[in-house]
């Protein structure tokens, strides 16, 4: 399929810098070379199998290319970090953190509200250690819920279900 370059960064899920900095390559792969207001038209089968050839045959790399392709990588990460796509992992595990601590006090604090509307509504006086028991257990039974990769999970009574 021919494509132009935002189109072609598009399918390959890289930015036109990177395409840029790829066709510096003198096997990189032009249909057609744009010129004054026109754009490079590329084939997408050509330019993956190109990337393709190339990924395959990094060992005989020359210390020179290794390096740019370092450093475009790194520019990469650096855009990645810069723009949001990509969160170090202790900024991800510090909102999750927060985010679970929140949950857990909405939980439990939210039993005081529970109760109260069900005494008045029922015209009881629950105790709210009952409440209390339910919530500990739904919350030790989240903390210890892993992913399984036939996305099943064990229900709080212990019986296997789907997800």
């Amino acid at each position: 399929m021919d494509v132009n370059k935002k189109q072609l960064a598009d399918v390959l899920g890289v930015t036109e810098r990177t395409l840029t900095d790829w066709q510096k390559a003198p096997d990189f792969p032009i249909k057609e070379a744009g010129g004054r207001g026109r754009q490079n038209i590329y084939d997408t089968a050509e330019v993956i199998g190109w990337m393709i050839r190339r990924e395959t045959g990094k060992a005989g790399e020359t210390s020179k290319e290794r390096l740019e392709r370092t450093r475009a990588e790194l520019n990469e990460i650096s855009i990645a970090e810069r723009t949001g796509e990509l969160v170090p992992a202790a900024e991800v595990e510090r909102t999750l953190d927060d985010l679970f601590a929140a949950v857990r006090s909405g939980q439990m604090s939210g039993n005081h509200k529970l109760k109260k509307d069900i005494d008045r509504l029922h015209g009881i006086d629950l105790d709210i250690e009952v409440l209390n028991a339910h919530s500990r257990e739904i919350l030790t039974h989240l903390s210890g819920l892993s992913s399984e990769p036939d996305g099943s999970h064990e229900t709080i009574t212990g019986e296997t279900e789907a997800a």
